[in-house]
């Protein structure tokens, strides 16, 4: 956790901070976990492990929806049950993630505003949308059937999806404003990514800068994708510790995820 909150804050200036919340809903708890307006939340597992991370380092992909519940209802009628269940005492109410189960990805289902309200109940925290860059712009999926994906995070995450392209990454490309984007393999460009978390894509004021501090840390570019608005959006693949990275301008925010 330290080796990687610090080299995040080199190449991004990202600050993290641990919520009371975690000492407050698990007292006991040996493992760690920090939080950050940037969207990214690193978890350091204790002696015991975490049990619903299952060997994979992609733990989460949380999605802000309007009811968790009505998510929790809809996927446990269609035989999928929460694998980790956290209470969030401030706005009291539940947050629930997803196995594997789930087309091999573990997506998390917590009510748009409630985590906000309960970090702003130690300290002021602003909402990803609102947030200064450089933070999370999307995040980029691989996945076999982008089509069966795209239907199931319809039908109980209420996500809507268009085409893109995808630039080199796969033959074929889905996003939206959720900003989840679905890549389908395989391409050269992902030989020997494993995990179904292909990107990390961050939305930086200056990536020119970001891109060196990357290289100069030993990070090569895996692929450059000339942007219509102008310079490029970087992918580096795995770096600090496998965490996969892109880096894209603020100005392609919307090339970035496609026609809406």
């Amino acid at each position: 956790m330290d080796d990687f909150t610090r080299r995040m804050g080199e190449f991004f200036g990202f600050t993290f901070f641990a919520p009371g919340l975690i000492a407050e809903v698990y007292p006991d708890a040996t493992f760690k976990v920090m939080f950050g307006q940037h969207g990214v939340e690193p978890i350091q597992p204790g002696p015991e492990g975490l049990g619903f991370a299952e060997g994979d380092p992609l733990i989460e992909i949380a999605v802000d929806v309007a009811d968790a519940e009505s998510v929790l209802s809809r996927l446990k009628a269609a035989g999928h049950e929460p694998i980790a269940t956290s209470y969030l005492p401030i706005p009291a109410v539940n947050e629930y993630l997803f196995g594997r189960d789930f087309h091999g990805i573990q997506f998390l289902a917590c009510t748009e505003g409630v985590n906000e309200m309960q970090v702003r109940s130690e300290f002021p925290f602003e909402a990803l949308d609102d947030a200064a860059p450089p933070k999370v712009g999307c995040v980029t999926l691989l996945s076999p059937d982008i089509d069966a994906l795209a239907a199931d995070l319809n039908q109980f995450y209420d996500m809507e999806f268009h085409a893109f392209d995808p630039a080199g990454l796969g033959r074929r490309g889905l996003s939206g404003a959720h900003r989840v984007r679905l890549i389908e393999g395989p391409s050269a460009v992902l030989a020997g990514i494993e995990s179904a978390l292909v990107s990390v894509d961050i939305v930086h004021a200056d990536v020119e800068a970001a891109r060196s501090r990357l290289e100069a840390a030993g990070f090569a570019v895996r692929h450059r994708r000339p942007l219509a608005s102008g310079g490029y959006a970087y992918y580096f693949g795995p770096t600090v510790q496998g965490f996969p990275l892109s880096i894209y301008p603020e100005s392609a925010d919307a090339e970035m995820l496609g026609p809406s």
